[in-house]
């Protein structure tokens, strides 16, 4: 029997990660690793994946924590890249960024300008790290509007539009029975 599709191994410890590569076949996805552990496991880490001939998804986090501001999604995935790339040798083409999409509607000031960091960051990072793809879990950006599904389905068909159109984003984890296209949205939304 053999799987036709990529697996995506996901777990939060990488020795779980490791054990599982040994019993896929063909190309995995891991999710995740980034420099939250430090640039010598990063690298560590990332060496062992490409060994094993694993894709991975790459966090916007650092050892300062989890990039928010555009500035910084943009910083630490530039960063990561030029690791695996130049010091590692990890093909471009086997990297997924994960810039976080962080929740907007919270009521704080400082979360307003989520939805658009995470679009404009996206183009920035395409733009300086080639090949890449650009992943993000779509729903986390209207976690403030819980229980109000047609504000979290609309604000998402906005967000995926102007994400994967304008900005590149490759890869939207969604739940497609909550989809609404962008022409199905009610004129007063």
């Amino acid at each position: 029997e053999i799987a036709k599709v990529p697996f995506m191994l996901d777990a939060s410890k990488f020795e779980i990660v490791m054990a599982g590569l040994k019993w896929c076949q063909g190309k995995p996805i891991v999710n995740s690793i980034s420099l939250k552990v430090g640039e010598e496991l990063f690298k560590e880490q990332a060496t062992l994946l490409k060994k094993h001939g694993a894709a991975i998804v790459v966090m916007a986090f650092d050892e300062e924590g989890q990039a928010a501001t555009e500035a910084e999604k943009v910083r630490i995935c530039k960063r990561s890249y030029d690791i695996l790339v130049d010091e590692v040798n990890f093909p471009p083409e086997d990297i997924v960024f994960d810039p976080n999409v962080l929740t907007i509607g919270t009521g704080m000031e400082e979360h307003s300008d989520y939805g658009i960091d995470f679009i404009r960051a996206c183009k920035t990072i395409k733009e300086q790290c080639p090949y890449v793809k650009i992943s993000g879990g779509i729903s986390n950006l209207s976690f403030g509007f819980r229980g109000v599904v047609k504000i979290r389905e609309s604000i998402h068909s906005v967000f995926l539009h102007h994400a994967i159109l304008e900005s590149g984003m490759d890869v939207g984890i969604v739940n497609a029975k909550e989809m609404l296209a962008l022409c199905e949205l009610e004129p007063d939304i």
